[in-house]
């Protein structure tokens, strides 16, 4: 059986399509066709069936993807017995939720790609329900952010900071009392999709409350949120840190209230039991240094932040 037709089947389940793996590998699209045909040949079951322009995996498929993931691994952790000194190399992927990445990681991915020139890193925006999920799976190999429930029994999981979650509004916002009960308020939520953390904790306060609001502006970018709750369309619920320059010159104020200010922990997840490589020692190290304060500067400009998919592709 060819490893590289094992990291062919794993390319086609990351990216969704042959198309997309072909480009990935740098492989014509022809070369991928056959390649999980062989894998197919050999195993003896269909792997893919095609449900409109994305590749699924059968129920074999299924089966097959954590060993073949596994296989990886193992191939990997042999190649690195055979060098003298434990050098990073190969790919991390690694996917983070996207206020710490817009505003937190720049400086850990710089030096990350300074002190591992030979390692291709792929880092990807996603929310904190789908992170520990594709750790699980080996869709990534570290998940990075907030704690929703990530279960410790298939993941190795560590703190690596704690971030206060504010109500952020427009100095303009007429109704900025959050803490009486009871209430209906002629105001707008700006958030973002309901598998935010930040949205289920403000949504789960405010039915405690009895507290309804007019109607939720549900957008998918942290900037765009900020620029609609500066112009006064409603407010919102965020990590402080993602608008120290507006509060500090006053386009945005921060609201009082018990849910405004409580802490949310930031965790770093790999799949128990996993080989750890040097690429994800050398990150964690990293990562550690700059949630913890050491590493400064590196923030996105206003209206830079990653796409929804992938949010830095490097090589």
């Amino acid at each position: 059986m060819e490893l590289k037709n094992l990291r062919t089947f794993q390319a086609v389940v990351d990216q969704g399509s042959y198309q997309k793996a072909a480009e990935r590998l740098g492989y014509t699209q022809s070369t991928i066709t056959v390649q999980i045909q062989q894998l197919e040949g050999e195993l003896g079951v269909p792997l893919f069936e095609r449900v409109g322009r994305r590749m699924v995996l059968t129920e074999a498929g299924e089966r097959v993807l954590p060993q073949a993931r596994e296989l990886l691994l193992a191939a990997d952790r042999l190649l690195e017995c055979g060098r003298t000194e434990r050098i990073p190399t190969g790919t991390l992927r690694v996917d983070m939720a996207e206020t710490l990445l817009c505003y937190r990681m720049q400086p850990v991915i710089r030096s990350f790609r300074e002190r591992a020139p030979q390692v291709r890193l792929i880092v990807r925006s996603c929310n904190c329900m789908q992170i520990p999920l594709g750790v699980r799976t080996g869709a990534c190999d570290l998940g990075v952010g907030y704690d929703m429930d990530w279960n410790r029994e298939s993941l190795e999981v560590e703190s690596v900071g704690s971030y206060d979650i504010v109500l952020l509004a427009s100095p303009d916002f007429t109704e900025p009392d959050f803490t009486t009960p009871g209430q209906q308020k002629g105001v707008s939520l700006v958030t973002d999709e309901p598998d935010s953390i930040f949205r289920r904790r403000l949504e789960d306060y405010l039915r405690r409350r009895e507290i309804e609001l007019d109607v939720t502006l549900e957008l998918w970018s942290i900037e765009t949120i900020k620029r609609c709750v500066m112009s006064n369309l409603g407010f919102t619920y965020l990590p402080r840190f993602v608008a120290e320059e507006e509060l500090a010159d006053g386009r945005l104020v921060e609201l009082k209230a018990p849910i405004s200010g409580v802490p949310a922990p930031a965790l770093c997840a790999w799949r128990k039991g996993r080989w750890v490589t040097p690429a994800m020692e050398l990150f964690l190290e990293l990562l550690r240094q700059g949630l913890g304060g050491a590493l400064t500067g590196g923030a996105c400009a206003p209206g830079q932040g990653p796409a929804a998919e992938t949010a830095c592709r490097l090589r």
